[in-house]
């Protein structure tokens, strides 16, 4: 049980780290999604399943940038977000990302109503935490790492890895 520990280790704590970050300014820094990157590869080798699977999770992982690089360039997310995205997707092979996908749209949607209702009712000049004071001064952006993050924590457990990790 020591590998499906250390891999959910690797996976989600720069995936807390990454919503700590966006959470309190905006922002995720590059070091987040190259820790993620970088910890897929260091766990590739424990939870081999075969040359096919290995080029579905690299495929899923580039698609993505694509999809994340589109996002950006449009000025639909920003390029933290982009990234994290990105480098989360080389943990997952195609059933994963739809999973993943699925509920970063939930979460993504609960923390844009909390916003939403947040900036529309309390008084900025009244919150004294930093994260609150961030999230709900800026009229325009959403940390949506937040939702990234609990979103690729959420489908962690199901994937194909974590299965794989676990022997099964």
């Amino acid at each position: 049980m020591l590998l499906p520990a250390l891999l959910f280790f690797l996976f989600a704590t720069p995936q807390l780290m990454a919503a700590l970050n966006d959470a309190n300014a905006m922002k995720i820094p590059n070091r987040i999604p190259l820790i993620v990157l970088a910890a897929f590869f260091v766990m590739v080798p424990f939870t081999w399943v075969s040359l096919p699977v290995f080029f579905e999770h690299l495929t899923v992982g580039l698609t993505l940038f694509a999809v994340g690089f589109a996002m950006f360039a449009f000025g639909w997310m920003g390029g933290g977000d982009s990234k994290l995205l990105a480098a989360t997707a080389f943990w997952f092979t195609w059933p994963d990302v739809f999973a993943y996908m699925i509920y970063t749209a939930l979460f993504g949607g609960a923390l844009t109503l909390f916003i939403m209702l947040g900036r529309s009712y309390i008084p900025v000049k009244v919150i004294t935490s930093q994260w609150a004071q961030t999230m709900f001064k800026d009229e325009t952006k959403i940390p949506y790492g937040l939702a990234l993050a609990a979103g690729a924590i959420a489908t962690l457990p199901s994937s194909q890895m974590f299965k794989a990790a676990l022997g099964l």
